[in-house]
């Protein structure tokens, strides 16, 4: 009986879903739902996005969000297929080591990740913050805070997720990219973006690139540019190319990095500082002054601040 009533709820979930999702149960007790589908206003046309739920996944409670933008070519399942990231998230949830998540990864076609790529005049951008946030964050029960969402990619994903954790810093607590794209391709050079934002403005950052990748010099020049700059980053530079081989050798990296973000609730782990200057309670908190905070919990920027 109690068989039949677990086919009989997976056929009525299964009815309830878009015609063109595929719903599976990871060997850890997650699902991966495949090719969610939104007709976007915006492009004119249909797109599709997959996502990770962990294991118990329930509406009643929120979780934190990370977002994975694929590379030029892909499309949202290539995080599934030709990576392991979902049986990572199962373990990594299942032994504590991460807080549960949901994993979204959106169709990004060819596009950059930007407006009118080309001149195409398809505008991506607006679709990713006017749609697809939209939806993801009302169909499944996201905390909708900075600190709840972190943001990475490979190639033109990695690009994808530099211009989206910098031109939209209030959304998104870390940016992840891996092999990134800086600049070209119909798109604006990240180091000309950034260098209109102050540093403690912005989420943390992780590059990682191989050393015999095509953006290998991009990278350099581009963490180095962030020193100078006094932006606060992680530039990792490993033996490997361009490929998934050495992609999925960082996706347990991005899952740990964001976990702990989540699980602390700060905007990266090395650039938030909280120093005591009076006993009535004003604090320091990135180089400025906050008058207004007390011991315990606050909330400033959107992001939470312990001061014990």
């Amino acid at each position: 009986m109690r068989k039949l009533m677990g086919f009989i709820a997976t056929l009525l979930m299964t009815a309830c879903m878009d015609a063109s999702e595929v719903s599976a149960q990871t060997a850890g007790g997650g699902t991966v739902v495949r090719d969610v589908s939104i007709q976007s206003t915006v492009l004119g046309r249909e797109m599709l996005y997959s996502v990770y739920l962990p294991a118990g996944y329930t509406s009643s409670k929120q979780y934190p969000v990370l977002y994975l933008l694929h590379g030029y070519g892909g499309d949202q399942n290539d995080w599934w297929v030709f990576d392991d990231m979902a049986n990572d998230a199962d373990a990594m949830i299942s032994s504590g080591e991460i807080p549960e998540m949901i994993i979204v990864t959106p169709d990004g076609g060819t596009w950059m990740y930007i407006d009118n790529c080309y001149g195409n005049g398809i505008n991506y951008e607006q679709y990713f913050f006017q749609e697809l946030m939209t939806d993801v964050e009302s169909r499944y029960s996201i905390r909708r805070e900075r600190g709840s969402r972190a943001i990475g990619g490979f190639s033109m994903g990695g690009y994808g997720a530099l211009r989206y954790g910098v031109l939209r810093h209030d959304l998104f607590c870390y940016v992840y990219a891996m092999s990134s794209v800086i600049g070209g391709y119909g798109a604006t050079d990240m180091g000309d973006i950034i260098t209109s934002y102050s540093p403690s403005e912005l989420p943390g950052i992780t590059l990682e690139c191989g050393d015999r990748d095509y953006f290998t010099y991009d990278n350099r020049e581009f963490s180095a540019l962030l020193t100078r700059l006094g932006i606060n980053h992680e530039h990792i530079e490993r033996s490997g190319g361009h490929d998934w081989t050495f992609w999925s050798a960082c996706t347990p990296k991005i899952l740990r990095k964001v976990g702990a973000l989540f699980r602390e609730g700060t905007t990266s782990i090395d650039n938030v500082r909280i120093t005591v200057r009076k006993p009535q309670g004003i604090y320091s908190l990135d180089g400025r002054r906050h008058n207004s905070l007390k011991r315990g919990v606050n909330i400033v920027d959107g992001r939470k601040v312990v001061i014990k």
